[in-house]
């Protein structure tokens, strides 16, 4: 992969973290996505479901507050580009933890336990974890519904996840994921 390519994909991977776009990630900001992808299923913030899925997210802060050079409990997107590039941070590892986050999102918003995302169900994860224009949540699950039978099994969501993070141009699988186009 060419050198720009794996600025994009970094700049790419910080941008779905830093989903309020204040050029900032923090504790905070992962916290605020588990409660709110919870609230977004009625389930509270001391549920199972909600604690699991902040347990994964403390995973991926834990190992993203190693770019924090400054050590100021927050990463800013110069000092999660300058990690990656010294090799502090490595986008498969990332990946890695960010699949755990994206199991226990599909967990939790598959409140029937089919095994399976419906669109209203996929744009709950969307909503609680900050995308709010729906606009964003129905072109992204158009992309992942590549069979269009109106569902996401976890294989096809979590492929879509590692396209977000591993995209090398937008035709990749996931790369529309947060896009909106």
């Amino acid at each position: 992969m060419s050198e720009h390519m794996q600025v994009d994909n970094i700049d790419r991977i910080f941008t779905v973290i830093d989903l309020d776009g204040n050029g900032e990630i923090s504790l905070d900001d992962f916290g605020a996505m588990a409660r709110g992808v919870g609230r977004e299923f009625e389930l509270e913030a001391g549920s199972p479901e909600v604690q699991r899925l902040l347990e994964a997210y403390q995973d991926v802060w834990d190992y993203i507050r190693g770019a924090d050079v400054d050590v100021d409990d927050v990463v800013t997107k110069a000092e999660f580009r300058q990690a990656h590039e010294t090799g502090r941070l490595s986008t498969s590892e990332l990946l890695e933890k960010w699949q755990v986050v994206s199991r226990c999102a599909f967990d939790l918003a598959d409140q029937d336990g089919d095994g399976y995302l419906d669109e209203d169900e996929f744009a709950g994860i969307y909503r609680g974890a900050g995308v709010t224009d729906p606009q964003v949540a129905a072109i992204a699950f158009g992309a992942m519904d590549v069979d269009s039978d109106g569902h996401l099994d976890r294989d096809e969501f979590l492929a879509n996840v590692r396209g977000l993070f591993t995209a090398t141009d937008e035709s990749t699988k996931g790369a529309r994921m947060l896009s909106g186009n």
